[in-house]
């Protein structure tokens, strides 16, 4: 890893007249800024760069963190002032792409336009940017292009489903003012939305859509079939915790519990798996303790369970409260949220919780921040 210096801020402030896109005339990404936006955004000069090599049989280095549109020489110029890179040689220029877009609102969820019919659209055209953001837009695009041929209803895959889902709603309903990306924090049900349990969410989905094939889609009811009966079992052994105390000392929880739990609960403590209850498993069941892939599934479903009634509970209360009053003057700074949350809340002055809730960018979990900093302060609360 190397950095950025003065003499790179330099040759970059020099050039603003070269360099269209920092002057605002076109939006560039938010989290993945060029250097000249990094330079002129933050006060500093000292910026990180990685310096990631191509492969292992050749002396190809990728600078990440250093996109740039500048012209090529003084790219070579800024390239030779920073520490390590003096004799270094670029093959390929930095560039930028500018791309117009269609507001996504104008888009079915089916990812059609509302005012032409048989036409699709996916990717940049549509507002985001990101490589998975594209191919998941593609893959949604084309089973329903191909389904509008079929004259067979469209393939829609909702926010509780999948990101898929949460993008195309995000984009479909709310629009967008900038390169969209897809984060985690966008989904409401993100504990859900696991790559762990992405077949049980999809598979039957998919299938019926056709895009699943037979083979496959009965290997998963195998599965499912196995797993169900799996988790109902294990849920059914219960016993105080006293007693699992006694039968397993190693176990980490407390003996004084006085609840009965049964070893779904347990899975959920760090450094319990299945193995420890091997012998209060019949002989039908032996096989959990053997086939580690089905027993890790089990273990993270566990670990998650709680954490996802939370989740769950928080999304019922924001709608509960769409309807609270936010002040005018509401200083978002005093909540813990995102650069990128705060500076649209100060932008919108959104009246309510649900005014918030739609301005295109927040994040639920923001949501549920000014949720719990209002009920703490109910002299915010307008009347």
């Amino acid at each position: 890893m190397t950095h950025t210096n003065q003499e790179v801020a330099k040759i970059i402030k020099d050039t603003l007249h070269l360099n269209r896109h920092v002057k605002e005339e076109t939006r560039g990404p938010r989290y993945c800024p060029s250097i000249e936006s990094k330079i002129l955004k933050f006060n500093k000069d000292r910026h990180q760069i990685w310096l990631e090599p191509e492969g292992f049989d050749n002396h190809v280095v990728y600078p990440q963190g250093m996109s740039c549109t500048l012209p090529g020489d003084y790219q070579q110029k800024m390239f030779n002032k920073i520490e390590g890179l003096e004799n270094a040689k670029l093959i390929q220029y930095g560039y930028g792409v500018e791309y117009d877009y269609i507001d996504p609102r104008e888009l079915k969820p089916s990812l059609e336009t509302k005012r032409i019919d048989n036409l699709f659209l996916a990717g940049q055209i549509n507002g985001t940017t990101g490589y998975e953001e594209a191919a998941s837009q593609g893959l949604i695009a084309g089973i329903n292009s191909v389904r509008k041929i079929k004259k067979q209803e469209p393939f829609i895959v909702s926010r509780t489903e999948a990101y898929i889902g949460v993008l195309i709603d995000d984009l479909t309903t709310q629009g967008t003012s900038e390169p969209y990306r897809m984060f985690t924090g966008r989904a409401e049900y993100r504990l859900s939305l696991r790559s762990d349990n992405a077949d049980i969410r999809l598979t039957e989905k998919g299938h019926q859509a056709g895009v699943v094939t037979d083979y496959r889609y009965e290997k998963f009811k195998n599965f499912k079939s196995v797993y169900d009966d799996a988790m109902n079992y294990l849920g059914s052994i219960t016993h105080s915790v006293a007693v699992w105390k006694s039968k397993i000392p190693s176990l980490p929880c407390e003996a004084d519990n006085p609840y009965n739990t049964n070893i779904l609960d347990l899975l959920r403590i760090t450094g319990v798996n299945l193995k420890m209850f091997d012998s209060f498993l019949s002989p039908k069941y032996n096989f959990l303790t053997d086939d580690e892939k089905l027993a890790e599934r089990i273990k993270i479903h566990c670990v998650y369970l709680a954490g996802e009634k939370k989740q769950n509970e928080e999304m019922d209360d924001i709608r509960k409260n769409e309807s609270i009053q936010l002040p005018i003057d509401f200083d978002y700074g005093k909540i813990n949220i995102s650069f990128e949350a705060r500076e649209k809340l100060f932008a919108h002055k959104p009246s309510s919780l649900g005014a918030a809730s739609r301005i295109p960018g927040i994040t639920p979990s923001a949501i549920f921040q000014i949720l719990k900093y209002v009920k703490k302060n109910q002299s915010l609360r307008m009347k």
